[in-house]
């Protein structure tokens, strides 16, 4: 049986996930709680096996009572309504999230992932350190880092060691500096609005380029990047890459 806290600074919400949890075999929810205080508390005394998380509490964040923690030895899946900044950080930190209301479906495919046991090879508490920057920091060199989710591990990887992403069915590609190549099961259209624009360029509708390791623009059609790849030019792409090149 799989122990599970749920810490929501909105009691409607806390009562909802309870309802919502009830019909799953192989989980009971063993405390409540809407604050960083009280969560600190309760995940002692109960030592849950998953937090579902919202990000706003009533004296913090979810990431602050996590990053808090000494050991972090649970599943945690962040619930937060919609909201820009939060999302995105949760991504840059490759962190299981579900939005409210929360979706039934949703939660069990959550749940299922949880039930499933899946191991990472990086401490969460990375994951938590690039979300919470691109979070809370002003920072640029802060926020210049992703955590990418292959099969086997999560990686950090900071923006200047991206070479290009290449799309391939429903997986990118990521090919760094050092000549590793990382596969993560997400289209890489997900990471066109993710990245910034500033820094990567989208050629192609497979291609998602780091904008300082371009070289020149052939007129043929395609980019030439410094370690000699090409990478293609869509025609409606042409334009904007002229301009963008170009500083027009």
């Amino acid at each position: 049986m799989l122990r599970v806290l749920i810490v929501d600074d909105e009691p409607i919400i806390r009562k909802d996930l309870e309802a919502l949890l009830k019909p799953y075999s192989g989980f009971i929810v063993v405390g409540t709680c809407g604050s960083v205080t009280e969560a600190k508390i309760l995940i002692n005394a109960t030592q849950p096996d998953l937090l579902l998380l919202d990000i706003q509490l009533s004296d913090g964040t979810g990431f602050d009572l996590l990053q808090s923690l000494e050991k972090i030895s649970f599943h945690t899946i962040f619930i937060t309504a919609y909201n820009e900044y939060a999302i995105k950080a949760i991504k840059y930190g490759a962190l299981d999230y579900l939005l409210k209301p929360i979706d039934e479906l949703e939660l069990k495919d959550a749940l299922e992932k949880v039930k499933a046991g899946r191991k990472e090879a990086l401490e969460v508490r990375e994951s938590l350190e690039v979300a919470r920057a691109h979070m809370n920091s002003d920072n640029k060199a802060i926020r210049s880092r992703i955590v990418l989710r292959s099969q086997y591990f999560l990686q950090v990887v900071a923006f200047d060691e991206i070479i290009y992403c290449q799309n391939d069915g429903g997986y990118t590609h990521f090919h760094l500096v050092d000549k590793r190549k990382i596969v993560v099961s997400k289209s890489i259209k997900e990471y066109d609005e993710l990245l910034p624009r500033q820094l990567f360029l989208r050629p192609h509708q497979s291609y998602l380029v780091n904008v300082s390791f371009i070289d020149r623009f052939h007129k043929e059609g395609y980019l030439i990047l410094k370690g000699g790849q090409e990478i293609p030019v869509s025609t409606r792409k042409k334009e904007h890459v002229i301009s963008f090149l170009t500083g027009g």
